[in-house]
């Protein structure tokens, strides 16, 4: 079985170009749009990469922000925990009748220091 014309289809299977490939006739503007495509998407992984390594920054700044604060917070506990055992001593009559024995050397007043009001 011969063919007649060598152009003709085997089995009737057409051979038809691949548009990915650049044909030995064809211009090569047909690579802009790819081109343009492909810059378009390296500029917006560039921007995404960009704004991944911001976000993990402002993660790890976020972070000591708030180990310096749990620090803070931890510090004031303590230090309302001192202010309110003060407070309860200096509400306590006995603690300042004795601070203010020792301390200021004062006393009970004497019979003729008392003044009697009608």
């Amino acid at each position: 079985m011969m063919r007649a014309n060598s152009s003709m289809p085997v089995l009737g299977i057409r051979h038809e170009i691949d548009p990915g490939v650049q044909q030995s006739g064809q211009s090569p503007a047909r690579i802009g749009p790819w081109l343009a495509a492909a810059i378009m998407l390296g500029a917006a992984f560039v921007i995404c990469a960009v704004f991944y390594v911001w976000l993990y920054v402002q993660h790890v700044e976020n972070g000591y922000h708030l180990s310096k604060m749990c620090e803070e917070c931890e510090l004031l506990s303590t230090v309302q925990r001192k202010l309110t055992l003060e407070w309860t001593q200096f509400q306590d009559p006995q603690w300042l009748a004795q601070i203010g024995r020792d301390r200021f050397g004062l006393a009970p007043p004497g019979p003729d220091q008392k003044v009697v009001m009608r």
